[in-house]
């Protein structure tokens, strides 16, 4: 099932290093759920942004993009949350800006990758 509305914009965040490439944004559109702002790097107005838009709070592309945002902006344990709350919910299926499907479940898999692998890094 692929969620109604959304517009195909997730983004994959490249920055430099492994570990920022699996953090994947989600958008219904060009500017919904503050995809723009993060990809800009604007993290308080995506937070803004996905924080006021109206969608369930648990919507899993919400839950995506704000874990996103808290990451980026050192809220990891925040986001971290986020992520796992996505695994609990059912898996919905989103579609990526090249047309691919991406499980919801294997967007907070690879998130929290990146956490794992961000604490062994830093040992």
């Amino acid at each position: 099932m692929v969620i109604r509305g959304l517009a195909g914009a997730a983004i994959l965040l490249c920055s430099s290093g492994a570990l920022a490439q699996q953090l994947t944004v989600i958008g219904h559109g060009a500017e919904s759920l503050g995809a723009q702002a993060i990809m800009a790097g604007d993290y308080a107005g995506a937070e803004q942004q996905i924080r006021a838009a109206d969608v369930s709070k648990f919507d899993p592309a919400r839950q995506i993009n704000l874990g996103v945002v808290l990451a980026k902006t050192g809220r990891a344990a925040e986001a971290e949350k986020l992520f796992k709350r996505v695994l609990v919910e059912d898996p919905v299926d989103l579609t990526t800006v090249n047309g691919q499907t991406i499980s919801s479940h294997e967007v907070a898999d690879r998130a929290l990758e990146y956490f794992r692998a961000r604490r062994l890094a830093l040992k």
